[in-house]
C-alpha cells in the first residue's frame, strides 16, 4: 500500500499473530493484502493514536524491528507519545537479504510481467518515428501494458534530452536522426519488470551509433556472464570495465542494476561497492549507459535471474536497433 497521511502499521510478534492498525475504510483492502484478520481501526475524525495505544498497551519496554526505509517520523512519533522511550531496530537487512531470493511462485509471476514488458517495449519501438512527441510513445505503452493485463509506467527521453538517465517525457517532437531511450516498468500481481530499450529515428549521428554498438556490447557481458558466487561489483564491472576501456567510463555514471521484485529498486544492488556475494534465485537489472552532453545517451536494460549455474534474462525484447 502506498504512503499516505493515514497511519497504517503492520506488527509481527515474536510469540504471536500479526496484527495492523489501519484507517476503517481501508480494513478490508490490508486484509485482503496482508492475510490479516486482528485489525485495530479507527475514524478520520478521531486519528490514530487511540487505535495505536491498544496495539501497543502491553508492549512498553519492548524492543522494536522497523523498516526504516518506510518509517516515517509520522509513525515514529506516535509509538513516542504510546510508549514514552521507544527501542528500535533497523530491520531492512534482514528483510532485504529473505526478498531478494525469490521463489518458484515468485518467478513465474515476474515471467509474467516480464513478457508483458517485452511486448510494451515492442509497441514503443514500432511507434518511433520523426514528427510524433515523446509523450504519444507514452500513451501507446500504457494502453499496451493494460490490454496485456499489467500496470505500469515510463520515461522516454529523445535527442540531447536523453543524455538526462532519468529525463520524464515531454511533447518534444522526435526529429529525423535523433535517438530515443524507452523506459518501461511493469507491475504484474504486485511484482515488476523493468525494461529499457534505445533505438534511432533515422540515420544516426556517428559517435552516438559508437556508444550505441558499446553499451549493446557491455549489456551482453553483464547479461550473460554473471553466476552465483559473483558480487555486485563483480557484474558491475562486466559492464563498466567494458566502457571504461572504450573510453567512455567517465559518462557511465549510474549503477550497473538494482535487484527488482516487490518494488523496482531493491536488493541486490549491482554496484562497486557491493562485495556481498550473489545467490541463485537473485533477480535484477543489467542496465549500462553512456550520456554525452549536448548529444545524448543510450541505455540498455534487461532484468535477469541468477540460475544455479549461470544467469537467464527475463525479459528477452531485442536489443539491436542500429
Amino acid at each position: 500500500m502506498e504512503l499516505s497521511e493515514r497511519v497504517t502499521l503492520v506488527g509481527i510478534p515474536v510469540d504471536h499473530d500479526p496484527f495492523a492498525m489501519c484507517p476503517l475504510f481501508e480494513m478490508e483492502r490490508v486484509t485482503s493484502n496482508t492475510g490479516i484478520t486482528n485489525i485495530f481501526s479507527y475514524k478520520d475524525d478521531e486519528g490514530p493514536l487511540f487505535a495505536l495505544q491498544s496495539v501497543l498497551s502491553d508492549k512498553r519496554g519492548q524492543v522494536f524491528g522497523v523498516e526504516f526505509r518506510y518509517t516515517r517520523l509520522l509513525e515514529w512519533d506516535l509509538m513516542r507519545r504510546c510508549l514514552g522511550e521507544v527501542k528500535i531496530r533497523n530491520i531492512d537487512p534482514i528483510l532485504a537479504n529473505q526478498r531478494s531470493i525469490k521463489d518458484p511462485q515468485e518467478l513465474k509471476i515476474m515471467e509474467r510481467a516480464a513478457q508483458i514488458a517485452d511486448v510494451a517495449a515492442e509497441a514503443g519501438i514500432k511507434a518511433v518515428q520523426p514528427g510524433i512527441s515523446e509523450t504519444h510513445i507514452v500513451s501507446v505503452v500504457e494502453r499496451t501494458i493494460k490490454k496485456n493485463g499489467g500496470d505500469g509506467y515510463l520515461l522516454v527521453a529523445s535527442g540531447t534530452r536523453s543524455m538526462v538517465p532519468h529525463a520524464k517525457a515531454t511533447d518534444k517532437i522526435i526529429k529525423e536522426g535523433e535517438i530515443i531511450w524507452i523506459d518501461i516498468v511493469v507491475s504484474y500481481e504486485n511484482y515488476v519488470a523493468d525494461i529499457t530499450r534505445s533505438c534511432f529515428a533515422g540515420t544516426p549521428d556517428p559517435e552516438l551509433l559508437k556508444i550505441y554498438k558499446i553499451v549493446l556490447e557491455a549489456q551482453e557481458r553483464g547479461r550473460t556472464k554473471a553466476k552465483p558466487g559473483m558480487t555486485g561489483a563483480e557484474i558491475d564491472a562486466l559492464c563498466r570495465d567494458y566502457i571504461t576501456e572504450a573510453g567512455y567510463g567517465e559518462y557511465f555514471s549510474h549503477r550497473t542494476g538494482h535487484g527488482i521484485g516487490l518494488e523496482v529498486h531493491e536488493e541486490p544492488y549491482i554496484v562497486k561497492n557491493n562485495q556481498s556475494k550473489l545467490e541463485p534465485n537473485m533477480t535484477f537489472t543489467i542496465e549500462p549507459g553512456i550520456y554525452l552532453a549536448g548529444k545524448g545517451g543510450v541505455r540498455i536494460e534487461d532484468d535477469v535471474v541468477l540460475t544455479h549455474d549461470g544467469v537467464r534474462s527475463l525479459t528477452n525484447f531485442k536489443r539491436n536497433f542500429i
